[in-house]
């Protein structure tokens, strides 16, 4: 268990950095699309930054996307390694994108996005929008994910005993 949630909070710091560290980088279109409407109607004429500067932010989030997939590996082989069975891998990843979700919820949408002007530093020209007190403005999309991470993660331990088995 201490694996998986170690593994877990690994993963959310690393998708935190990388929200922090690229989106002052990356292309407008690409941050403002996991922001509210108003505000992304708001910033719709922001100037791109360089290019140099979209290639770091690719690459950050391409460290974060392998990283994310390596966790993933990790733990289902680590899993196999300890004789899960199919079940209890389940219930392993079923943790770790349950805790990543939270994480997601408390910490980016409800703290960086809505409590922090980090994205109004940004995107100066969405300071006085009334999305940044919007604190559903994601609701749907996130119930649907809480949803169907349990199908997700049984397709992903039968997939790793298939692999492994």
């Amino acid at each position: 268990m201490s694996t998986t949630i170690i593994t877990s909070l690994i993963l959310c710091a690393t998708e935190f950095l990388t929200i922090v560290l690229a989106s002052p980088m990356a292309k407008p279109t690409l941050v403002l699309r996991f922001l509210p409407e108003g505000i992304r109607a708001a910033a719709k004429d922001h100037p791109e930054p360089p290019k140099w500067k979209q290639m770091i932010a690719h690459i950050l989030f391409a460290i974060f996307l392998l990283t994310f997939i390596g966790g993933i590996v990790f733990l289902g082989f680590d899993g196999l390694k300890h004789g899960y069975g199919f079940w209890k891998l389940t219930l392993r990843f079923i943790i770790t994108l349950y805790i990543v979700k939270l994480f997601d919820i408390v910490v980016q949408d409800q703290r960086l996005v809505m409590t922090t002007d980090f994205f109004q530093r940004i995107f100066p020209e969405t300071k006085d929008c009334a999305g940044w007190h919007d604190r559903g403005f994601n609701d749907q999309n996130q119930l649907i994910r809480i949803v169907t991470y349990p199908f997700l993660c049984m397709l992903t331990a039968a997939l790793f005993l298939w692999l492994g088995g």
